[in-house]
């Protein structure tokens, strides 16, 4: 028997229910993202909304033994680049060598695990230590060598990696961009993950890398390849799912494959607890709500941003819902955004019907001009509480909400409207 965080693993790699999905009539995603590394000195750039996969399919492609992970929220200078390749590698900043009359050497350096790296007058190759002269000598300090780091990289056939890499800032991505075109001719292999409307930053940035990218696009997850994850786990952990149940755990995880484990994982914990073997609605609304604790930091970010700008709090218009609740724009724009279903872009028509669905009669619907003032109001008070999370954006009449653990907590935590 398999307990249930075996079998769903939202913050790991999901062993037991990855998912293959197909990229076309043709191929899969693994398949393209294989073809793209075999083909030497291509950088590739996988593009998709948050959490839609993009990490788990290169850790599904990659070996763990070859993959080197950058994080580009933590990479604010060239020498952080450098450091966290440094980091994965177990390779020392510096470098203690003795030379001797006879020009043998000897290495001395601190750090953990083998390495093979090229330092002046020589290889040191294996467990890094040891002397190997006699007579005079002269001792001397190297720091480690970009170069030499990146030839290892090279030769022991790893890939680079760079997660986020929208966060980094502009200056610091030319150079990332630079520094990885100039090696690929060499046999580097790198992937860029990033947002699809950020996929040409590293080409902007660097034109010589035009015709040397290989663009990957994954797909919004459907509710069918969502219920997919479901159907394997919830098979494996012999719990009884009809399929409409399924269906809702899949529409309510908001096109995320992540957020469709978590689910799945606090579903399954609460049927082992309760013995239950037959999933109802109640137990998945319960599984709803445990997930939202998770993501308690939305709680002051939703509540801030609900209430709008200070400034002419006093003089806007109240709305009555058919509900009882009254609220000014702000707070019909959250409830019109939490409405069923759960959708990720809503055009500003879209948003005034739901208004009408929400509103009693009586009430005079928020002019088009007055709701997309109050969107970009939001817009900027998010962007503003955490400015280096993808929340919610507002383009082209059309809002978006980018980050899917926003809207689920919009819809199952009542903790940000208090």
């Amino acid at each position: 028997m398999y307990k249930p965080r075996e079998v769903f693993q939202p913050k790991a790699f999901p062993k037991l229910t990855y998912i293959d999905r197909s990229m076309d009539e043709d191929s899969t995603y693994e398949e393209e993202l294989e073809n793209a590394l075999e083909d030497t000195g291509t950088l590739v750039v996988i593009t998709g909304a948050s959490k839609s996969g993009k990490t788990v399919l290169c850790h599904k492609v990659v070996e763990r033994e070859r993959y080197i992970s950058l994080s580009g929220s933590q990479i604010q200078s060239q020498s952080d680049f450098w450091e966290q390749i440094a980091e994965q590698l177990d390779m020392p900043a510096e470098l203690q060598i003795t030379e001797s009359t006879q020009n043998n050497i000897s290495v001395k350096a601190s750090g953990k695990g083998k390495v093979n790296m090229v330092v002046a007058g020589g290889e040191a190759s294996g467990e890094i230590g040891g002397a190997y002269t006699t007579g005079d000598s002269i001792q001397r300090k190297l720091p480690r060598s970009n170069a030499a780091v990146m030839k290892f990289i090279i030769e022991q056939d790893k890939v680079i990696v760079i997660d986020d890499f929208h966060y980094i800032e502009q200056s610091i991505q030319k150079y990332i961009a630079r520094t990885i075109k100039a090696e690929l001719f060499n046999g580097l292999k790198a992937i860029i993950l990033t947002l699809p409307h950020r996929s040409d930053d590293a080409i902007r940035l660097n034109p010589d890398l035009i015709g040397r990218t290989a663009f990957i696009d994954i797909s919004a997850w459907t509710i069918s390849e969502l219920k997919e994850i479901a159907h394997k786990g919830f098979a494996l952990l012999k719990i009884i799912a009809k399929d409409e149940q399924i269906g809702t755990l899949a529409q309510e995880s908001i096109a995320s494959p992540q957020l469709m484990q978590e689910n799945c994982l606090k579903l399954a914990n609460i049927m082992l607890k309760s013995s239950e073997q037959q999933i109802t609605t109640e137990l998945m609304e319960k599984a709803f709500r445990l997930t939202t604790k998770n993501y308690d930091h939305y709680a002051n970010i939703l509540g801030t941003a609900s209430k709008g700008p200070l400034q002419g709090q006093k003089r806007r218009t109240i709305y009555n819902l058919k509900d009882g609740r009254k609220m000014d724009i702000y707070g019909l724009l959250f409830a019109s955004i939490s409405k069923d279903p759960p959708i990720i872009s809503l055009s500003i028509d879209e948003i005034k019907e739901r208004f009408r669905q929400l509103l009693t009669d009586n009430n005079k619907l928020p002019t088009t001009l007055n709701t997309a003032n109050s969107i970009k109001h939001i817009e900027k008070i998010i962007k503003d509480q955490v400015p280096d999370l993808d929340t919610v954006e507002w383009k082209d009449s059309c809002l978006y909400i980018l980050d899917p653990f926003l809207l689920f907590y919009l819809r199952w935590c009542d903790a940000w409207k208090e």
